[in-house]
Formats: structure tokens, sequence, C-alpha cells
């Protein structure tokens, strides 16, 4: 966890919006201070149908409803430390897509929050990330230094995956704002 001071410098207002992923299998948290572009979040609920006879259209069954939050990222460093910092938090990004090994696999499950829309202080969202695209932008310069020659501008694109921690219902409060 960070401490008491530690969440006090994430909940205030100087340095911006709390934003982050929490990995399960280690408690370790992943901070960014990026530009979010497309934010978008999908809920798709299924049904089952199922046909009978003497009727001309299915009858449809509730099976359940996913939730998946999609959205980019635009990683831009301005400085040497910025870059290696970007670098680093792109590693641990990545290696939330693949799982821990001990006896036995642990899955890659965490939790994550934007400010108070997804997610609250104590109270972020859990699940997974579905998916992770890396993109360099075409406008973006490289670092020229040997063994550093990387991209300063990288966009991420992130679809990440809710499992509610408890089973949604009419009462749920879905977003942090209204916890």
């Amino acid at each position: 966890a960070y401490g008491e001071d530690g969440a006090n410098k994430i909940e205030s207002a100087k340095n911006g919006m709390p934003f982050y992923f929490k990995d399960l299998r280690t408690n370790a948290y992943i901070f960014f201070r990026a530009y979010i572009e497309g934010l978008s979040e999908n809920i798709s609920p299924s049904y089952n149908s199922t046909q009978y006879i003497g009727r001309s259209e299915p009858v449809y069954t509730y099976s359940n409803t996913e939730r998946e939050i999609q959205f980019t990222l635009k990683l831009v460093a301005q400085n040497s430390g910025e870059l290696n910092a970007i670098y680093k938090k792109m590693d641990r990004l990545t290696s939330l897509c693949y799982p821990g090994y001990g006896n036995r696999m642990k899955p890659p499950l965490t939790k994550f929050r934007m400010g108070e829309m997804f997610g609250k202080r104590d109270n972020e969202l859990m699940g997974y990330i579905k998916s992770v695209a890396y993109s360099v932008e075409q406008s973006s310069t490289w670092e020229s230094q040997p063994g550093r020659r990387v991209p300063r501008h990288v966009t991420v694109s992130i679809g990440y995956q809710v499992i509610h921690t408890n089973v949604p219902n009419l009462k749920t409060k879905f977003y942090g704002i209204n916890y």
C-alpha cells in the first residue's frame, strides 16, 4: 500500500488526477502522468435465445454482462529522467498481460483508478488488462544517446476488463464519484 503520507500525496490536487494500476500479484502501483484520449466504456449484456414451436420469435433469457473500459495514453518524455520512467512503466504495464510464477501461475489481476470516474481511494475497479497496443507517433523524435535510442513519444491503447468485486445489481454505484 502507499501509506497515509503517500495516500495524501496521491489525493493532492497539485499532483494532478490519480491514475494508476495496482498489480494484485505484488501490490505494486504503476502511476501514469499522461495525456488521456479516446476514453470509452462498453457495457455489453448478453442474452440467450430459445426457439419454441408455435412461437414466431425467440424467447430471450439474460445471460451476463461484460464491462470494458478503453482509452489511449500519450506518453511524452521531455527530458532524460522522464524517458527512463516512461519505458520502465511500459515494461510494468506489459508485464500485467502475463502471469506470475511460483508454485503455480498467478493471474495478472489488477485494480484500476482514473480519478473518481473509475474507482476511488481504497475502492479501485478490479479487473485485468485485456489488451495493450503501443504505437510511435510519426512526429516523434528519438533519443540519440547510445544505449537509449528510443522514441520520446509513445501512444498506448489499453482495454481494461472490469471484474466487479461484488455482483452488480440495481443499487450498484458504477462510478467512483457516486461512492
